[in-house]
């Protein structure tokens, strides 16, 4: 991803490290995220992981966010 974005910069003239004003910075912006986007049509990027992701605890504050049954919100009303 690196090389894609490095190359990228050095085709816009992006690494320049002067300063533009923000209609120039946002038209540059676009050709950068447009250019890295074609890029990676032709060379798609493929990861993996051993991450594990773990299920919450029953006693995990995702509790308080269930609904109010309808009877209890019209009696606190």
């Amino acid at each position: 991803m690196d090389t894609v974005v490095n190359e990228v910069f050095k085709m816009v003239n992006a690494d320049e490290g002067k300063i533009v004003e923000e209609a120039e910075f946002k038209k540059t912006m676009t050709e950068i995220l447009g250019s890295i986007m074609l890029q990676l049509e032709g060379k798609p990027i493929v990861f993996s992981s051993s991450s594990v992701v773990h299920e919450p605890l029953a006693s995990s504050t995702t509790d308080t966010l269930l609904p109010i049954p309808s009877t209890e919100v019209s009696d606190k009303i």
